[in-house]
């Protein structure tokens, strides 16, 4: 039973950075998670929990040292192809003839390995087909690798990926289908709107739906996927790809659509597509991060440089029952250097980790820098 869904707290102050932390009901207050009680009028508004607790709650619940827990970390957008077309010698595709697989995600692997699930989003599509092209209007890219480069995802410790995005269909159905096909052969987990996610860890199972979410429009298409993975799963998770391109701020429409679906019962939502972060949000004691931004990204050699590493931990009693959540973020850069060079790299600056941490808990009226 789920029993507290825990918020986001608040995390660089000055140079100490402390990158998540967790917070349980107990006597009127919170308590931190170093144990010690906070009174409930110094916390901010958006620490609050809004799920009010109906039943008592036993110290055993409220020990996660005498329980278990679970972690989900996710990436931003992988982009791990150019543009049809680009020949230039430090292109993405360039790199990848001449590194190892292992060389694209080196630096961000330790920071994660230790995850029991790693999900990103994969934005590209894997053939080894001459295929032709979707056809698209306007200012138009088409995104292919060979199936090998399923090897960066592997090496790079990702076990989950969407392929519900706006690229992964550049080469038609065809295109679509040898990306699947590629991730199988490579042991990695895939989904979309129509193949939700379970996995099963600690006798708990897990239900992931990936989906593409554009537009207010896509309500009556995503709420029953909603229902059938309550119904197959003990945790909810939706993994969506939507909103307007490098805007920083949520959509109405999008946050209408996020607050529906916490509603609904999904303990986390996560999003990407914008290309850049956006901040976070705790909704009825719903953690939601409207995007991660780009993570290794192989579209431009000049994306915006900041992203995150999301870590979220559920926290369950030794019988398996839900008692809490809480994330964390990790400030990466997209690239080291002057240009990309397709290499996500920890950011070890405390004043530039404390601005991301800032911008991702500042709510959507915060400041980037």
């Amino acid at each position: 039973m789920k029993l507290l869904k825990t918020a986001a707290c608040f995390a660089a102050v000055s140079a100490v950075m402390i990158y998540g932390c967790q917070k349980l009901y107990k006597d009127g207050g919170y308590t931190d998670f170093t144990g010690a009680d906070v009174a409930a009028e110094t916390v901010p508004p958006q620490e609050i929990v809004t799920e009010v607790i109906t039943e008592p709650v036993s110290d055993k619940e409220l020990s996660l040292t005498a329980g278990k827990s679970v972690t989900f970390t996710f990436l931003g957008d992988c982009l791990l192809a150019s543009n049809a077309g680009d020949t230039r010698p430090d292109s993405f595709k360039a790199y990848a003839e001449e590194k190892p697989a292992s060389y694209f995600l080196e630096k961000a692997l330790p920071v994660y390995e230790s995850s029991d699930f790693v999900v990103a989003n994969n934005e590209f599509v894997m053939s080894d087909r001459s295929l032709a092209k979707t056809a698209k209007s306007g200012t138009a890219f088409w995104f292919r690798a060979p199936t090998s480069t399923a090897d960066i995802l592997k090496s790079g410790g990702i076990d989950i990926v969407s392929i519900a995005n706006n690229h992964t269909m550049d080469y038609g159905t065809g295109g679509y289908n040898d990306t699947a096909e590629a991730l199988d052969s490579a042991g990695i987990i895939w989904g979309d709107l129509d193949h939700p996610v379970y996995v099963e860890k600690e006798g708990v199972k897990f239900g992931i739906l990936c989906t593409n979410m554009f537009g207010a429009n896509y309500e009556p298409i995503i709420t029953p996927k909603i229902e059938e993975l309550k119904e197959n799963s003990d945790i909810q998770i939706l993994f969506f790809h939507g909103g307007t391109e490098k805007e920083h701020i949520p959509e109405e429409w999008l946050m209408e659509l996020c607050h529906k679906y916490a509603d609904m019962g999904v303990d986390l939502i996560v999003g990407s597509h914008p290309h850049v972060l956006r901040p976070m949000e705790t909704y009825n004691g719903v953690g939601i991060i409207y995007s991660l931004g780009n993570f290794c990204y192989g579209g431009s050699r000049l994306p915006e440089n900041r992203t995150v590493i999301l870590t979220e931990t559920f926290n369950f009693d030794e019988n398996g029952s839900y008692i809490s959540q809480d994330e964390s973020f990790i400030p990466f850069y997209v690239y080291g250097g002057e240009h990309n060079n397709w290499q996500p790299t920890p950011v070890t600056d405390p004043v530039e980790i404390s601005k991301t941490l800032a911008f991702m808990y500042g709510g959507k009226d915060s400041p980037i820098d």
